[in-house]
């Protein structure tokens, strides 16, 4: 049975009207708000969320933990700035994001790879998770001082991301498609999707929708990752907690930054405004959503970063992705790999280590022109499954 609407309580509103967004909350929604309410009453969360409002918070001073080291200089060090009393990571700052890429990248291989990308002798890897699992899976860093903990999440392990596969591959298709699909990843009477809430006519059932995010056992990575974080904040009380990830990883990894109030970037990520909207994720009803410290980062020959990855001439068709959302959340950098490296659109261009070997660590080095690029908000007019009509089945109307 359907669960009853999302109230709106303490400073959060829902987003759960219209369009493909949803009408109702599910177990999913309910799990997350009250992860999100313990942890704002938690004593990490009442310093280090964007969305605490309490006295602590005020009180916290995030200068003081930053040393002359975090200048940038020697190599490893990151640069931050202080946003509303938030210490956030600069990603303009190249070393920073370059790091944290290499971060991402590790996500997809075991400690003993040995493609491991070095990281230096300030960070540590002091967890890993899901690998002996069919699941999500990933790295906890942790700097020499333990003041900084990063969580990365695994991207999609699949031959047609070209970056192999792997015995979570199934699985990782199943949430791509049930979370960054317009309607079950229905494309065509070919398809088997992963739901049955297509209607005759480009028509989806957002009631349909709604259950289908209700069972935390159908393969959710969500309820993993929110677990695995959760666990990760207790065990570093005192530190700077940030999420970074892959394609699907780093859309994982802003949606829980979004719950949390927390620092996300995710590389060359799926568009996660529609997740969000369906998940019923908590909103603030004063602060611009893109004030909050989500960052995605990708380049404009990445077919699954701008959204261009659909249709029946797409490689995704062929493979059996529908990656259909484009919209993000927080702010984009992008990368004009177009323009600046003469590159095709092109899955190849979706992988991290290519990303990371031809774009980010080589940018500016030959061309002093090759600035960073600046963060900006997706524009106001993106709109994800604009083809399809989106009700509720409990609607009289």
């Amino acid at each position: 049975p359907m669960a009853a609407a999302i109230s709106v309580d303490d400073g959060a509103r829902v987003a759960a009207s219209g369009g493909p967004e949803g009408v109702r909350a599910t177990a999913t929604a309910r799990m997350l708000r009250r992860m999100r309410t313990d942890y704002l009453a938690s004593k990490h969360g009442r310093k280090h969320s964007y969305w605490s409002e309490t006295p602590e918070r005020g009180e916290f001073d995030p200068v003081s933990k930053i040393s002359a080291e975090d200048d940038g200089t020697p190599a490893g060090r990151w640069k931050y700035y202080i946003d509303d009393g938030l210490l956030v990571p600069n990603i303009t700052h190249k070393p920073t994001l370059v790091h944290l890429a290499r971060m991402a990248a590790n996500a997809y291989q075991p400690t003993t790879s040995e493609t491991w990308e070095p990281l230096g002798d300030r960070w540590d890897t002091h967890e890993s998770f899901g690998w002996t699992e069919d699941g999500v899976r990933g790295h906890v860093f942790a700097d020499d001082r333990n003041t900084t903990v990063v969580v990365t999440l695994k991207g999609t392990s699949s031959t047609f991301f070209l970056g192999g596969g792997s015995e979570t591959s199934v699985r990782d298709k199943f949430n791509d498609n049930r979370l960054f699909s317009c309607c079950c990843a229905y494309v065509d009477f070919t398809w088997s999707t992963v739901c049955d809430c297509h209607r005759p006519g480009a028509k989806c059932s957002t009631t349909c929708l709604m259950n289908e995010l209700n069972d935390e056992g159908a393969d959710n990575y969500f309820f993993a990752a929110a677990q695995i974080i959760m666990d990760v904040i207790k065990r570093y009380p005192n530190a700077d907690v940030i999420l970074t990830g892959h394609s699907l990883g780093g859309s994982l990894a802003t949606l829980m930054g979004l719950t949390l109030g927390i620092p996300a970037v995710g590389f060359e990520a799926l568009g996660d405004r529609m997740a969000a909207r369906r998940l019923h994720l908590p909103l603030p009803p004063a602060v611009a959503l893109e004030r909050l410290p989500l960052f995605h980062v990708g380049n404009t020959a990445d077919p699954v970063f701008m959204g261009m990855c659909t249709g029946r001439t797409s490689s995704c068709y062929y493979a059996g992705y529908a990656l259909e959302s484009k919209c993000h959340n927080g702010r984009i950098m992008v990368f004009d790999t177009v323009a600046r490296r003469n590159w095709r659109m092109d899955i190849r261009h979706h992988r991290i280590n290519e990303v990371l070997y031809l774009v980010f660590e080589p940018w500016g080095v030959v061309d002093p022109e090759e600035t960073i690029p600046l963060l900006l908000t997706e524009d106001k007019d993106c709109v994800d499954c604009g083809l399809w009509t989106f009700f509720d089945e409990d609607s009289p109307r």
